[in-house]
């Protein structure tokens, strides 16, 4: 594995990763994959990590897949053999229980807008070109894009980007809700590492992680199964020191110190 191709730093609790492939804009191949998502499992281990930062080196995101990788595919047919030697599947990045954030600091296509996709908060720059791409390679909606892009804008909108491909801006990502700010080029990664940042420090780790996994479950469940659900947890939290942390650090006007999250095994 080339470490080098994903780099992490930590600011405090907040883990950067950066798809590091400058020399290729960030392009997506299976060692980047190997190693992104090996990197994300350390993180969602790691009870010093409260939130996780996701961007790409240079002046890109993600374009996508690699293009000497995807000549490969056109001549084998099949899927590349080292893909079964990734232990986390590919939408892994849906699993992880701690708030991810994406810092879009340029192009975003293919599998790399998969990739901020499956973040929580999407943050781009201003005038970043984007595309889901798939049709205009002779592919289908891939890396679960067809769950996930009717989920965030909704089904017309996300059938018109999948089926169309075309590219489109930042701003109007932003408009069909598919972004949740756009900045300048050079306070990407600064606005999302305050944003992450701000999470770490005044929101219960373990609130965070019921509250992903509660949308989650939801989108699927009848409106009373998913009231029944969230009164159990309720009824869990009232008796937890996240409750009574979040509660007396308010009543005494101080910032909160919620435990760190303890490591599930899902």
């Amino acid at each position: 594995m080339n470490d080098d191709v994903v780099l992490r730093r930590d600011e405090g609790p907040v883990a950067v990763l950066t798809l590091n492939r400058p020399e290729r804009r960030n392009g997506w191949t299976v060692g980047l994959q190997r190693r992104y998502l090996s990197l994300l499992t350390d993180c969602s281990a790691d009870p010093d990590v409260r939130a996780i930062v996701v961007t790409g080196a240079g002046t890109t995101f993600c374009p996508g897949a690699d293009t000497d990788e995807l000549q490969v595919y056109t001549d084998t047919h099949e899927f590349n053999p080292e893909m079964h030697a990734i232990e986390q599947p590919d939408y892994y990045p849906l699993l992880v229980d701690k708030p991810m954030i994406a810092a879009i600091n340029g192009a975003c296509a293919g599998i790399g807008l998969v990739q901020a996709m499956m973040c929580d908060v999407r943050i781009a720059a201003q005038g970043a070109r984007m595309t889901t791409a798939f049709a205009r390679r002779g592919l289908p909606a891939l890396h679960a894009s067809s769950w996930l892009l009717p989920r965030l804008i909704g089904q017309g909108r996300a059938l018109e980007l999948l089926i169309s491909g075309r590219t489109f801006t930042s701003e109007e990502a932003a408009t069909l809700g598919l972004v949740h700010h756009v900045v300048e080029t050079d306070a990407v990664v600064p606005s999302a590492l305050e944003y992450a940042g701000d999470l770490a420090a005044n929101c219960s780790p373990a609130s965070m992680r019921s509250i992903k996994a509660q949308v989650r479950a939801a989108w699927e469940q009848p409106l009373l199964t998913a009231i029944a659900e969230g009164e159990e947890l309720e009824r869990q939290a009232l008796a937890s020191a996240d409750f009574e942390e979040g509660v007396m650090s308010f009543v005494e006007r101080r910032p909160p110190l919620f435990p760190a999250l303890r490591p599930t095994n899902s």
